[in-house]
């Protein structure tokens, strides 16, 4: 399972390098299309670690490497 995250981790660091952008939490669960739960973890995990950080904006939640 801790691979699992890490592989996840990693395709969400991707993402957000990708896009040059803050991206949507909505966005990145569509992309990876991973389970809802594996992809949380894997948020989770990286914002734990300082790695990406969220934002609010509009009512709306975004992960940033900002």
């Amino acid at each position: 399972m801790m691979t699992q995250i890490g592989i996840a981790s990693g395709d969400i660091l991707n993402l957000i390098d990708q896009k040059k952008r803050p991206v949507s939490l909505e966005e990145v669960r569509s992309h990876l299309n991973n389970a809802e739960g594996l992809t949380d973890m894997g948020i989770g995990w990286l914002v734990r670690e300082g790695h990406v950080h969220m934002v609010n904006n509009g009512g709306r939640k975004y992960l940033c490497s900002c």
